[in-house]
């Protein structure tokens, strides 16, 4: 049995190299560049994700007033049932549907500039 060797013909070789030079693989920096980590300090954004977590902060709201009787309970009721109303409303006007388009391991984000996506990324934060 001949043993394979790990050298390339030399026309292979030479067309391989003529390859890279045509390519510009001259050109290529010879290690790749490390991302830099940016260190943002600021304010966290509390909005939330999509119209379910609004629907839990509204139930939520509704129930803390319901059950404790706060001289503001009243504004605790009717900011629940103002969270559900909205996330009600914002649900049904998704930017892309139900649920969001994911291709290739990403979601897709196609703005479209209407109005209902405007005000659907105001009141939630993206993924």
């Amino acid at each position: 049995m001949a043993e394979s060797s790990p050298q390339l013909p030399d026309r292979i070789q030479r067309d391989l190299e003529e390859a890279l030079r045509d390519g510009g693989v001259d050109k290529l920096p010879a290690r790749p560049r490390r991302k830099r980590r940016s260190f943002r300090l600021g304010v966290p954004d509390l909005r939330p994700r999509d119209p379910g977590q609004l629907v839990l902060i509204g139930v939520g709201l509704f129930l803390l007033g319901y059950l404790l009787h706060l001289p503001f309970s009243a504004y605790l009721i009717l900011g629940g049932i103002l969270c559900v109303a909205v996330a009600i409303f914002t649900h049904f006007a998704q930017p892309q549907g139900p649920r969001p388009k994911f291709w290739r391991g990403r979601y897709l984000d196609v703005p479209s500039g209407t109005w209902q996506e405007r005000l659907y990324r105001m009141i939630y934060r993206q993924r």
